[in-house]
């Protein structure tokens, strides 16, 4: 690591050992809600006074910032907001807002958790949420959504059921101008596209106490199938066409138990399957390409953790982790229907990781919280049955994270951590996938990127719902992925590769403004940005660039307000959008989106009832696509055509009623 991280890293060491103060976990009442008319957790979560909820990712095992009763969900095909929204306002029993660790919460990275505990009650509640996309034609989608809580004693069982069709908002009118470096005429093209997708699910959740502790079974089933049509309209009309469909399955156990002298433990198994397939057919008047592609995925997980409270103010956390991945990726193709159906890039990828960890988290007095500790993970990687390009690495994970407060309202925030990525396994199927295995015979095999990172927080809470946040992260990434070229006498070939190393710099910032000295009461107002700056040697080309995929600049401006009297809230945001780019071995993308602009109103016709008005779109949002190819397939000859695309999206309106039963 450089010489000016190791500098940046004691600067914000000294800053945060120089405070000190009180920390520790703020408490909220389902009270304190009452003046939000929520109708479940997610509401209260979305309520909490400078808490920005994040979801996580559970598909690729990233957890979000939100606990229930201490745990995280088992599932990695809900999302988080869908576990929390169908959790009615009567079973919490409060809301912990954790800023900077406390006993026996696992932080997973988050300067601040919020923890959603339960009442120990009987219950039985049952929703049904109605709503349907109104676009600006008249036409509707709609979405029919159930859920049944049942809990007696220490039983307890939720089963979900879920309908939805919704329109492909990304797709709309537009054009393609293309303009060649030779004599070739400039090329324009109109384009229309449109397109919907159809999903189904059905989950049950089962949980009851067993050898004193509580066992929990879950499953989900989600088929899906999205379809969509682009006409083409130009010199040479043309018709793109996609039929994707598929379905993922789901089954999870997890059980805890408290344990002699303070101690518990958590096991988890988890087994998820998916299948999904892609019929891509391209029509001109000189005939239909045709594309197929067939891909199936596994996951198993087993885990185990034990906790342990050695005493007060000290937790000593150890556990261990093995998963197995595997993806099976195949596809054809066939020019015309005079042409021969040739095979494309395909492979079955399988990474097997265990993962061990050790933590320690300390309340060392009231002013300062530490967490130290290290994950040490053994990751190998296989192709097909021929066992040849397997290999295996191991990578230790440590972090140190220190939380200090001066006063109830400052706080100062530390971390030190070393992430190594997941694999992406269509970069595996197309680096090992290649037909002639001599292409990367001098190339080094493809391995994970490893970052160290360094990020210092202050952040500032006034008023009753007031706070200010002020971050700053800096990461040294080692072996960054990204497309590379593999150069032979006769050709030059685009892959995924590791690349080096890269620097990467971010600032975020955060204001949640109460507005009620403004007369406009139980107002908020959040602004929120964040600036973001990387470099990395480009391997085509040895020059310096961004990151690929990296968004130079982000904000977003909120605003709501609560309106009791009349039983109702409405509020509206504006972001501006995304801007980044993508460099392949032949060419450069730059892909852009406008403005969002979201206005709503929610209206409680009854006590039971919610009904939800949204326009969304309201900006109608540009996307551009553009492409700058160069001849040769390489980046360092001259530019050979340039290629701009964009897309005018229309508003639409989205209408909602839930009813509590």
């Amino acid at each position: 690591m450089s010489r000016t991280i190791s500098l940046r890293q004691a600067i914000l060491l000294a800053c945060a050992l120089a405070a000190a103060g009180q920390v520790g976990a703020q408490s909220f009442a389902p009270a304190y809600f009452n003046q939000f008319q929520s109708n479940s957790a997610m509401d209260m979560v979305s309520r909490l006074p400078g808490f920005v909820f994040e979801g996580g990712n559970p598909g690729r095992g990233t957890a979000g910032n939100v606990l229930i009763n201490g745990k995280r969900p088992t599932s990695k095909t809900e999302p988080l907001s869908d576990v929390l929204g169908r959790i009615p306002v009567a079973a919490v029993e409060r809301i912990d807002v954790i800023n900077g660790g406390s006993s026996g919460i696992d932080m997973q990275g988050y300067p601040t958790v919020a923890n959603v505990l339960l009442k120990p009650m009987d219950l039985v509640a049952a929703s049904t949420t109605v709503s349907s996309f109104v676009m600006p034609d008249g036409s509707l989608q709609p979405t029919l959504d159930g859920n049944y809580s049942l809990k007696r004693g220490d039983k307890n069982i939720n089963v979900t059921v879920g309908w939805r069709r919704s329109p492909d908002t990304g797709q709309g009118h537009g054009s393609r101008t293309t303009q060649y470096a030779d004599v070739t005429p400039t090329a324009e093209v109109a384009i229309n596209g449109a397109g919907i997708s159809e999903n189904k699910s059905v989950k049950l959740n089962y949980g009851q106490d067993v050898l004193d502790g509580q066992l929990t079974l879950s499953g989900a089933v989600n088929p899906w199938s999205y379809q969509s049509q682009i006409h083409f309209d130009g010199a040479a009309p043309a018709l793109n066409i996609n039929d994707n469909g598929g379905r993922t399955v789901e089954q999870g156990l997890a059980y805890t138990r408290d344990l002699a002298r303070g101690a518990s433990m958590d096991l988890k198994l988890l087994h998820r399957a998916s299948e999904n397939g892609n019929d891509w057919g391209y029509a001109t008047g000189g005939g239909t390409a045709h594309s197929l592609t067939t891909n199936t995925a596994s996951e198993q997980v087993v885990a185990g953790q034990l906790i342990w409270q050695a005493h007060d103010g000290v937790v000593i956390r150890g556990g261990i982790e093995h998963s197995v991945n595997a993806n099976d990726t195949s596809n054809t193709y066939q020019a015309n229907a005079q042409s021969v159906v040739t095979p494309g890039v395909g492979a079955r990828i399988q990474e097997s990781r265990i993962e061990g960890q050790l933590s320690s988290a300390w309340q060392v007095d009231s002013s300062l919280n530490a967490e130290a500790g290290v994950r040490i993970e053994h990751s190998s990687m296989s192709t097909s049955a021929n066992q040849q390009d397997g290999k295996a690495y191991v990578y230790p994970k440590p972090r140190l994270r220190l939380s200090l407060s001066p006063s109830q309202a400052l706080q100062l925030r530390l971390r030190l951590e070393r992430e190594v990525s997941q694999f992406n396994f269509y970069d595996n199927a197309g680096y090992f996938g290649m037909a002639d295995k001599t292409l990367r015979a001098d190339t080094p095999d493809l391995v994970p990127a490893k970052t160290w990172l360094c990020e210092g927080a202050l952040e500032y809470r006034f008023w009753e719902r007031g706070a200010a946040m002020l971050s700053y992260t800096q990461a040294h990434i080692s072996d960054v992925i990204d497309r590379m070229p593999i150069r032979t006498a006769s050709a030059i070939v685009d892959t995924a590769g590791n690349i080096g190393d890269a620097n990467t710099d971010s600032v975020t910032g955060m204001l949640n403004l109460p507005t009620d000295s403004w007369a406009v009461p139980q107002g908020l107002l959040k602004l929120s940005t964040t600036w973001r700056s990387s470099s990395v040697t480009d391997p085509a080309t040895q020059a310096t660039r961004r990151l690929s995929g990296e968004q130079p600049l982000a904000w977003r401006v909120e605003f709501s307000q609560d309106l009791p009297a009349q039983r109702a809230n409405w509020g509206f945001s504006v972001d501006n959008g995304w801007s980044n780019d993508n460099w392949q071995v032949a060419e450069r993308d730059t892909s852009s989106g406008s403005n969002w602009a979201r206005a709503f109103v929610n209206f409680r016709p009854a006590s039971n009832m919610m009904l939800t008005l949204e326009l969304n779109n309201l900006a109608s949002r540009t996307i551009s696509y553009d492409r700058t190819h160069y001849a040769g397939n390489d980046r360092l000859a001259s530019v050979d055509f340039t290629e701009h695309n964009i897309t005018r999206t229309q508003p639409y309106a989205m209408l909602r009623l839930r009813t509590d039963w």
